[in-house]
């Protein structure tokens, strides 16, 4: 019943303007585009930053805050909040706090461009098995000397790979297991040495090329969720969240 009302009426305070935040039904989004990500990450690691947490909610993901508000909470633990969707943009656009849309995919590529120009370290987990291991090879053939230290795939009981990271100690570790179980492991585990701990999604399987990017101009247009889920058919079950993030709009208007 909870759920239901949260859907109908949508949360009491939709938007909430912060210090250096816009909190947009309930996540705290940090307001920076794409170059200042990288640059923001790169001067927590040069100033020996550890464990710093980066998520990237996309309309799926905020539209399952909506109706479940404790999975906000995931959110507010980290550090830094991308702004990954089209429809999440445009909501808070149209509630009058833009926010630049900042695709998590082309997010990690940056970090990767980065870490490989400052002799970073970068480690790969999540995806089927196999599917690290590709993405690392594919990577390691577009950005020759980028450092991939190591890989694991995304289906492991209890911790996983904690103790080899805590011997590694990468730079950057791209944890690629969806919403919400890859957040949890991140914020479980942000103690295992790492420099930056990002929640990345899919873009291990783009980086693998086990599933194509949407060209650039549908990238451009904001419909590569629709693309996704014509090359990825079980992905079609997620499109309720686009009706549904423009009418919990729409209901934040009125409220205002």
């Amino acid at each position: 019943m909870r759920k239901l009302v949260r859907a109908v009426l949508g949360p009491p305070e939709p938007l909430r303007l912060r210090a250096g935040h816009v909190e947009l039904f309930g996540i705290p989004f940090s307001g920076l585009d794409l170059p200042g990500f990288v640059e923001e990450v790169f001067t927590r690691l040069r100033r020996g930053g550890r464990g710093i947490v980066l998520f990237t909610p996309d309309a799926w993901a905020t539209s399952r805050v909506i109706t479940e508000p404790e999975l906000a909470d995931l959110y507010r633990q980290a550090d830094l909040v991308a702004c990954d969707g089209v429809g999440v943009a445009f909501a808070a656009r149209t509630l009058g706090a833009p926010l630049p849309r900042v695709p998590g995919a082309d997010l990690a590529w940056a970090l990767c461009v980065r870490a490989r120009a400052e002799g970073r370290t970068v480690y790969l987990l999540g995806g089927r098995p196999g599917v690290a291991e590709a993405a690392a090879r594919r990577l390691s053939q577009r950005l020759p000397s980028l450092r991939i230290v190591g890989t694991h795939h995304g289906y492991f009981p209890g911790p996983g790979p904690v103790d080899e990271l805590k011997r590694l100690r990468p730079d950057l570790l791209f944890v690629g297991m969806g919403f919400p179980k890859q957040e949890r492991w991140i914020l479980e585990n942000r103690g295992c040495g790492a420099g930056l701990l990002m929640g990345v999604g899919g873009t291990l399987d783009f980086w693998a090329g086990r599933v194509p990017r949407a060209p650039l101009p549908l990238r451009n247009w904001g419909l590569e969720w629709l693309w996704r889920a014509a090359v990825q058919p079980r992905r079609i079950r997620r499109l309720w969240c686009v009706p549904f993030l423009a009418y919990q709009t729409f209901v934040a208007l009125l409220r205002r």
